[in-house]
């Protein structure tokens, strides 16, 4: 990619030739910077730096962007009312040859530092739309030749959540889709918006000439069959375009609560379906019979009465109808978006006998209309999931399946490096500001596609989730970063499964830049979804199977990535998703025990003093005996939510866990971890380190025990060395190790909280051991600084 010139303050033009994606090593190494809260544009009063360092950074763009995002509803975290994921560093891909954007005609070309237009897009799914409302899109029209060229009769096409599944299903609708008038007589199509679309040169390139859609102007490979004599020939695209029956319908808006609402919402699109095609009766090749009976599939009266059989049958019919209209010349495309939107909502919530009444209508209605159809051209699905194992697709034995996974037609779905770098160009987005928001939204890994030539697995490209992308530009507040997930849907369900100890430990190693690892489900069975539903339903531990189911269904919908080379390797890709479920896992927190934001925020900053502007010595202590007091405020008011006594708090290890995890979280430009596995130091054992905390060259550990305090020292030294004994998952070169012990007989009473406090420092000043007792006072617990210099010099 050419150098970005800061005079203009804008992005080089795409040239097409991006670097293929780093390796799985250096994609190892994109672990977040931090779960960071966003800065007010106010100044707040707090002395210190944290403060006024964020407050500048908003101007330079040095440090913290200013992140606008909807505070909580349930209980504010922060005085704050955002707060944001962390910095990751994305790899970047290469655009592939066959896609590029373009710039609509009715625009002059420009810099970022004069634009002479305002720069718009369109986000829904109508293709005509995003070619004439919008001034730049990307140009997927070489989707039309793959799918026509496919030697399969039916393709399933599930994509990630937002990466443009509807849009290139209605730019197909629209380049197959014949024009006929409302007494469905072909028409000369020269004056419709299709038309227009395919056949005008339409659209600008950077250099200020005009240009055709990819399709327009290349050929498709056709078969024909004569005489039972099967050939191929190229034609021109165009001579294809506006030459098909097309039947389009959209599941979307059929998932409920019961099958008796699925079924109203199946029969309500269905009557939409056949009210396109209304023309079939006055249809001169239809007899008065045929004709009345589409009647009873148009208009809500008439579709009320449909019943189950019906229904199924209703694609199949309307394909013989439209194909008798034509003459019986032209077979029937049949295009379906959003295929197992119901079944995937009946899966997870509906009783059994519910569940199977809507997998069974929607199997005989796929099984009808796409399985040894006569009158069926080809048929295209689009979702999510594959759920063919699940019963709805079984009978399906024609259909070819591709995801994301796939380069063939994963190419057409997201953006890529060189797309990305243009809309922000065009939008007159700052590079420095452009390279902030790639950070958010970067990250998918997928294959590189080289027409049908093998591909080694090793030629990836990074991904963008396009919904996000087009949202942060229409906001226009390229200084703002928020996640767009919440628009577009949800997972709720995994608030649920986060109480869990099995899935939240995995969350919160995804959550630190880590991989995990897991054998992927591409297909999802009955069983599958059975085993989806127990668990967010159910009390019983999560076996390593229900992870894998879990994890897999996570990864389909977007919310993870291949980790390079390594497909049995995941990773969350950016931090728009890190944003997502570090925002669910405060919520977890908060259900364990009610916090008090004040005093929370107040253990942030004393935290933030240690950890990002590290004193020496004698001030260190200073601010190491801040953090004890402001945290045992903390203990001191944490209540368990529910509990009738208001002065208790149950003594155990995971409530100081949990309160330490949660403050974690929330630390400013700071990676987080929580009960990480791994080998100790100078030993074959492997052990779980509590809490993990790095920023920049700090790192730290902390171990948490629940214990008497008025027993020997012993427990604090061994407390001590432990956190010490996991000192190789830090990479630092400034590092702390933390004891705490919170007295466990102090926790169940209405007493004073004994709380103790031991650090092994190694910083610019050397090494030291310091801590605080339970009465507050300072106290090494007769460890010396010995431990320390021991410890360093032996690893």
């Amino acid at each position: 990619m050419a150098d970005y010139s800061p005079a203009s303050d804008a992005y080089p033009k795409n040239k097409n030739s991006g670097a293929a994606s780093k390796s799985s090593e250096n994609s190892r190494k994109r672990s977040a910077e931090a779960l960071l809260q966003g800065t007010e544009k106010k100044k707040e009063s707090r002395a210190g730096s944290m403060h006024s360092a964020s407050n500048a950074a908003t101007t330079t763009l040095q440090g913290t962007e200013a992140l606008t995002i909807q505070q909580s509803t349930a209980m504010a975290v922060f005085q704050s009312p955002s707060q944001a994921a962390t910095y990751i560093a994305s790899a970047r891909g290469a655009a592939p040859s066959n896609t590029q954007v373009i710039v609509s005609q009715n625009l002059n070309t420009h810099s970022a530092s004069e634009k002479k237009w305002n720069p718009r897009i369109k986000r829904d799914g109508d293709f005509k739309d995003l070619v004439t409302q919008s001034t730049i899109f990307a140009d997927k029209s070489l989707f039309i030749k793959d799918v026509i060229e496919d030697s399969d009769t039916a393709l399933l096409l599930a994509m990630p959540r937002r990466w443009g599944k509807t849009v290139n299903l209605d730019m197909l609708r629209r380049f197959l889709e014949v024009p006929v008038d409302s007494n469905g007589k072909v028409i000369d199509g020269i004056a419709t918006a299709n038309y227009q679309i395919f056949r005008k040169e339409c659209v600008l390139q950077p250099d200020g000439g005009k240009s055709l859609l990819k399709i327009s102007q290349s050929k498709i490979l056709v078969q024909n069959s004569e005489e039972d004599v099967f050939c191929q020939q190229e034609v021109d695209a165009l001579k294809l375009q506006g030459t098909y029956p097309v039947i389009y319908i959209d599941f979307k808006n059929c998932k409920s609560n019961s099958f008796n609402t699925v079924r109203e919402g199946v029969k309500s699109v269905l009557s939409d379906c056949f009210e396109q095609h209304r023309y079939l009766e006055k249809s001169d090749h239809l007899d008065e019979e045929e004709k009345e009976k589409i009647k009873r599939y148009v208009g809500d009266i008439s579709s009320e009465s449909l019943d189950d059989d019906q229904i199924k049958s209703g694609l199949r019919y309307l394909s013989e109808m439209l194909y008798r209209h034509f003459d019986n010349k032209k077979k029937i495309w049949i295009l379906i978006d959003e295929y197992d939107a119901a079944a995937n909502v009946a899966y997870r919530k509906f009783k059994s006998d519910d569940l199977d009444d809507t997998i069974e209508l929607f199997a005989g209605i796929y099984e009808n209309a796409l399985k040894s159809n006569p009158y069926l051209e080809k048929g295209v699905l689009t979702g999510v999931q594959y759920i063919a194992q699940s019963g709805m697709l079984s009978g399906l034995n024609n259909l070819g399946k591709f995801n994301s996974t796939d380069a063939k037609y994963a190419q057409y779905y997201g953006l890529d490096q060189g797309e990305v770098d243009l809309f922000f160009n065009h939008f007159g987005v700052p590079k420095p500001l452009g390279d902030k928001a790639k950070s958010w939204y970067n990250g998918y890994q997928v294959q590189k596609y080289n027409g049908n030539l093998a591909t080694s697995p090793q030629e990836l490209i990074s991904k963008y989730n396009t919904w996000s992308i087009v949202s942060y530009l229409k906001r226009g507040e390229f200084h703002c970063f928020k996640s767009h997930w919440e628009e577009s849907g949800n997972i709720d369900f995994l608030d649920e499964l986060l109480t869990k100890t099995e899935v939240r430990g995995e969350v919160e190693k995804l959550i630190d830049g880590a991989c995990i690892s897991f054998t992927r489900k591409d297909d999802f069975s009955a069983n599958d979804f059975k085993q989806l539903k127990n668990m967010i339903g159910g009390n019983t531990e999560i076996s390593p199977d229900g992870l894998v189911v879990l994890f897999s269904y996570l990864f389909t919908g977007g919310y993870l990535t291949i980790d390079g080379y390594n497909h049995n390797s995941y990773r969350f890709p950016n931090m728009e998703i890190m944003y997502e479920m570090g925002k669910r896992l405060i919520k977890y927190y908060q259900h364990i025990c009610t916090i008090d934001p004040v005093k929370i925020q107040s253990v942030i900053n004393a935290l933030h003093d240690i950890m990002c502007n590290p004193p020496r010595l004698e001030r260190m202590q200073e601010h190491f005996k801040n953090f004890y007091n402001q945290f045992k405020e903390v203990i001191r008011a944490v209540r368990l939510v529910g509990d009738k006594n208001a002065e208790v708090v149950f003594a155990n290890e995971d409530l100081v866990h949990s309160i330490l995890n949660y403050i974690a979280l929330q630390m400013q430009h700071t990676t987080f971890g929580s009960e990480l596995y791994t080998t100790k130091l100078h030993s074959k054992q492997r052990g779980r380190a509590d809490v993990k905390m790095t920023h920049n060259a700090v790192g730290v550990i902390m171990e948490i025990t629940c214990v008497p305090s008025d027993r020997s020292n012993d427990h604090m030294e061994e407390a001590l060395k432990q956190a010490m004994s996991y000192g190789n998952l830090l990479g630092t070169r400034k590092n702390l190790f933390i004891a705490v012990n919170i007295d466990r007989k102090s926790m169940s009473t209405s007493e004073e909280k004994a709380i103790e406090f031991l650090c092994a420092s190694a910083m610019s000043d050397g090494l030291h051991v310091f801590g605080i007792n339970a009465s507050g006072n300072a106290d090494t617990f007769c460890v010396g600084d010995s431990l320390m210099k021991g410890f360093t010099e032996h690893r």
